[in-house]
């Protein structure tokens, strides 16, 4: 979707609740975030040390649900994209890295995870999900309409065909130790939107989220969900609350 449309959208969501005796609902300001161009080719290997990235618009102020409170171990997230793929780069602070999941479509919310939202319209009601855990253990899922069933297991069928690479600083699994930390770097081809979304062009808009799941024996809870948007509820499928990500050059 274009821009333009999506920031009236907005607007109106932001206006919500100004007419006297109407409810007024709990709204956030969308944030615009650049999603610039690659130059140059990258490679998928959880360094994130290609020149394309020192570019990239830096998202470092996650938050926890529904409070906004700075999480413990915090976390950082970039995107670009080219002619073939979107891509996603995040750096993880993380004293336990933990990840034992192996097979594909798995439960890997019980692991420390990483996950990217992506939604291409605010008409049509399809959304994407996409987790990564330190092992590189995938789970992709395409809901053609939110709640629209009780079981994951109906929106398994998609694949995002992602190229993954997962760097840990530190030791997996292992609690008695203190580890550093683990970077994610992904690259999700556009052909994997194909009969769902058309292939974005310059200008144009999709709304998402990039969210994480951590667990840590350092943690006086045990474990720590984060976002990047500034959600009102702790529900990383609340997409009336995703930041906008604008393609550009």
């Amino acid at each position: 979707m274009r821009c333009r449309a999506l920031s009236l959208a907005v607007v109106g969501l932001l206006v919500t609740g100004c007419v006297p005796g109407a409810p007024r609902a709990k709204t956030v300001k969308a944030r615009l975030v650049p999603c610039r161009r690659a130059v140059g080719k990258i490679n998928v290997d959880g360094k994130l040390d290609e020149s394309a990235w020192e570019r990239a618009y830096m998202l470092d102020d996650f938050r926890i649900p529904p409070d906004g409170k700075k999480p413990r171990h915090p976390s950082s997230a970039q995107l670009l994209w080219d002619d073939e793929f979107l891509y996603l780069g995040m750096v993880m602070e993380d004293f336990d890295v933990f990840g034992i999941k192996k097979e594909r479509d798995s439960w890997t919310w019980e692991d420390d995870v990483a996950e990217l939202f992506l939604k291409p319209s605010d008409v049509e009601p399809a959304y994407y999900e996409i987790h990564v855990t330190p092992l590189g253990t995938i789970l992709d899922l395409l809901f053609g309409r939110r709640l629209a069933a009780g079981s994951l297991d109906r929106w398994k069928d998609w694949d995002c065909g992602a190229k993954v690479a997962v760097a840990i600083s530190g030791t997996l699994n292992n609690w008695k130790d203190r580890d550093k930390g683990w970077i994610l770097e992904m690259a999700i081809p556009w052909k994997a939107f194909e009969g769902t979304a058309p292939k974005p062009q310059l200008g144009d808009c999709w709304r998402f989220a990039v969210c994480r799941y951590d667990y840590s024996v350092h943690l006086e809870e045990g474990r720590e969900l984060t976002s990047s948007a500034p959600l009102t509820k702790l529900d990383f499928h609340h997409f009336e609350d995703y930041d906008i990500l604008e393609f550009s050059e």
